[in-house]
């Protein structure tokens, strides 16, 4: 028996509200163990582990196998260590008939991954007859426990937390530093500081390694490196960083005693003997040069972008005196670094002037500590939907962070770009101090990897589920994949919006958090879940007409006509009129008025600024161009009937998807496509792990099974060449739809085309020009 892979499940996820550690093993010749054989392996385990029979069902009840013994180990050798845990499960895994999946809960990571590796060792060296020193790793797991044990007083306040329902995040591994609480309302505690903010900062910015963990959790840029406590790790370290380093004390305590700049590794070693000096850990960063700035801690945010980023730094460790200080490059101010924090050295041995309830209580009578978390996933349409609804949350003066495909944004300033829809993007923002309202777009990937960054939000919206990502992560149907985005509404406790047009969606209504509020949107006034939940007494959006339409029991308002939401194009976007209602949905979920609701979406435009890829439009000749992140076959299918809604002209496609979909999903999206479109370009983007050409070809096939006309269906090597060869097929007057990952893709292919078009899309397009909306009848044109 074998461990294949550990992963940590943080926060709520597919088996529990509450964190578990994730295990794939193979149970290799252990798969065809009769029960007898597993029975006397359990009673080996027994005579080590004596307790574990209180414990674990004795003998093990049919189908159990080796892996069940697993897991109800890995929880006693938890409780043992004195960091216990109730849950566990087991089930097959995809693949080999051997393989496993184990899952428990756990308190203390680490002490979770090192009782889950005990607990296979010891169970294959039983079951085959080896001889297994149970005693020495046992004792070494007690330690590391100890090592993380909490005082009774951080315990007392950590169990009143959980009874008035304020989160409890802990900041450090060795060290009992806690936030309670979210965004704007948090609060931090020690045990060893009195309640004061400006001493909390104070004594958060000693320590070099938590100073850089909080600041990178916040997305703040810091040189690369780590802390260490060994000379070998220094030297990795500093090998791994390459070129200078400095190499200092892991606690500053002596102000800017023991910093070293070494260029060689033996310059390292004597460095790292001199840190020592001020303490067990060190710190080896990358050398930063460049210019300098110090921002005074504290000081009202100004609008340079050195001052801003000196603000955040400062906000996140709480720093009310001292200063921060950046490193950057003067050609481009952007790039910089914080190096530095200086904060006045905190007062020593001070006993904590604080008791639990009255530090409870600063958090405001029936607080909970929690701000308002919106959650958005989906198959198609989450990053627009998110936009939305943190647009209307900015304009009604809510100081709002979301994150997206994008990137992370607080204070509508983007802080880190990429896809930032999983665990630590979310986290970023809810332990963001400047933040007082979240939306975060939540991707499926993120919830199996990691969990939810949070244990319950206040609206859940699930936009819909289709084919896409099958077979990735152990989701092989639709309907599996529906169960993963129904966390989102589960965790709901104020409201769960959920789309009355797709039926995994009303089958989760089902499952929604005790208390929270049920609302439907729907583009069909006659939807049978609609109607039934709004006759019931249920609140419900939908599409009648040209109008949104907001309705409970025999009440019913128009919330605001379709062209009035900037986004739907005149209302041609369908996809997007859905979008713009689930968004609605959340807002009135969350406690928003009417006129507020109107005003975000009435004044959001979906153009290659606010959201880049999603239906951006521009003119090329008397060609309207189309560009979107189109990937699957359901996103395919909207963009087509948009963009036949929009002219009286052709449709042209410029198509793919990334290798790693399955094959019928493929086959599935040239058919969507063969259908939708009049003409059909087809190229390779990503193989992920296919021959190059395999998926554009599978694409093409599809297509060709569907089409009208097979010659309209052609195959391109890349996606430059595509355009090119789609833009040979327009007429002033088509739409061309370019499914892509970069602008920078169209403006290449019209290089040789138009010269004129493509420096107008490069320089007013992707450095963030405006389009302007489609009207009725009209199609958009950049500004």
């Amino acid at each position: 028996m074998k461990i294949l892979q550990q992963r940590l499940l943080r926060g709520a996820n597919l088996y529990a509200r509450f964190p578990c550690i994730l295990g794939l093993i193979d149970l290799e010749d252990l798969e065809f163990a009769a029960p007898s054989d597993l029975a006397a392996v359990m009673e080996r385990v027994h005579a080590l582990v004596p307790t574990l029979r209180e414990r674990c069902l004795s003998p093990l009840p049919p189908g159990a196998d080796a892996a069940s013994l697993v897991a109800h180990l890995t929880l006693e050798l938890q409780c043992l260590a004195g960091a216990p845990a109730e849950f566990c499960e087991t089930s097959l895994a995809e693949g080999p008939s051997s393989l496993r999946r184990v899952v428990c809960a756990y308190q203390i990571e680490h002490i979770a991954q090192s009782a889950f590796s005990l607990a296979v060792y010891l169970v294959d060296a039983l079951a085959h007859g080896l001889p297994f020193d149970y005693a020495t790793p046992f004792e070494q797991l007690v330690r590391q426990s100890e090592s993380y044990r909490i005082d009774p007083l951080t315990a007392a306040v950590l169990q009143g937390a959980r009874k008035r329902g304020i989160p409890a995040t802990r900041l450090t591994e060795h060290d009992a530093l806690y936030q309670l609480g979210q965004g704007s309302r948090q609060r931090r505690y020690h045990p060893r500081l009195p309640n004061d903010s400006a001493l909390m900062g104070a004594w958060i910015a000693q320590d070099r390694q938590l100073t850089r963990a909080l600041l990178d959790e916040a997305c703040v840029p810091i040189p690369a490196g780590g802390t260490v406590d060994n000379l070998d790790d220094a030297l990795r370290v500093a090998r791994r960083l390459g070129g200078s380093v400095l190499v200092m004390p892991g606690d500053a305590a002596a102000g800017d005693g023991g910093i070293s700049e070494c260029a060689t590794e033996q310059e390292v070693a004597l460095a790292f003997a001199a840190a020592r000096h001020f303490g067990r850990r060190v710190t080896i960063e990358r050398l930063v040069e460049g210019a300098r700035y110090v921002g005074e801690a504290g000081a009202v945010m100004a609008p340079d972008g050195l001052a801003a980023l000196c603000a955040r730094a400062s906000a996140k460790l709480g720093l009310e005196q001292g200063a921060v200080e950046l490193a950057y490059n003067e050609a481009a101010p952007g790039e910089a670094s914080v190096i530095a924090v200086k904060a006045p050295v905190p007062l020593r041995g001070m006993a904590p002037a604080i008791e639990v309830d009255e530090f409870l209580d600063a958090f405001g009578a029936g607080s909970d500590g929690r701000i308002p978390v919106i959650a958005v996933t989906g198959t198609n349409g989450k990053t627009t939907t998110t936009l939305m609804i943190a647009h209307a949350a900015e304009l009604a003066g809510r100081r709002t962070g979301h994150t997206t495909t994008h990137g992370v944004s607080i204070g509508g300033h983007t802080v880190s770009q990429g896809d930032c829809t999983g665990y630590w993007s979310h986290r970023a923002v809810l332990s963001a101090p400047e933040v007082d309202f979240a939306v975060l777009e939540t991707a499926r990937g993120g919830i199996l990897k990691r969990g939810l960054a949070y244990d319950r939000c206040t609206v859940g919206v699930v936009l819909n589920v289709s084919d896409d990502h099958l077979g990735m992560e152990g989701v092989a149907t639709v309907e599996q994949l529906a169960r993963v985005k129904e966390l989102v509404a589960a965790c709901a406790s104020g409201a769960a919006v959920l789309n009355a047009d797709d039926q995994h969606c009303v089958a989760m209504a089902r499952r929604i958090g005790h208390g929270a509020e049920l609302i439907y949107f729907s583009l069909d006034p006659a939807n049978a879940a609609v109607l039934a939940h709004v006759g019931s007494g249920g609140r419900a959006l939908y599409l009648d007409g040209a109008d949104l339409v907001v309705a409970r029991g025999r009440d019913k308002r128009v919330l605001m006509p379709v062209d009035a939401v900037p986004s739907t194009l005149g209302g041609r976007a369908r996809y997007n009129i859905a979008n713009s209602l689930a968004a609605a949905a959340a807002l009135l979920g969350a406690g928003f008025e009417d006129a507020q609701v109107i005003a975000g979406l009435a004044s959001f435009v979906s153009d290659a600024r606010s959201n880049p890829l999603r239906t951006n439009l521009f003119e090329v000749r008397g060609i309207t161009v189309v560009v979107d992140y189109a990937h699957n076959p359901a996103a395919y299918a909207s963009l087509a009937e948009m963009a036949r809604a929009m002219t009286q002209g052709a449709v042209v496609g410029v198509v793919t998807s990334p290798g790693d979909r399955r094959d019928e999903e493929l086959g599935h999206t040239g058919r969507i496509c063969g259908k939708g479109f009049d003409k059909l370009v087809v190229y390779e983007s990503a193989s992920r792990g296919r021959p190059y050409g395999q998926a554009a070809a599978l694409i093409r096939q599809g297509a060709l099974a569907a089409c009208v006309n097979p010659a309209m269906v052609e195959g391109v090597d890349d996606r430059v060449q595509a355009l090119r060869r789609a833009f040979a097929l327009c007429s002033p007057g088509d739409v061309l739809v370019y499914c892509g990952t970069s602008v920078g893709a169209l403006v290449e292919a019209l290089e040789k085309i138009d010269h004129a078009s493509a420096r107008a899309i490069a320089s007013r397009a992707c450095a963030g020009a405006t389009v302007v909306p489609a009207q009725a009848g009209t199609h958009a044109t950049l500004a």
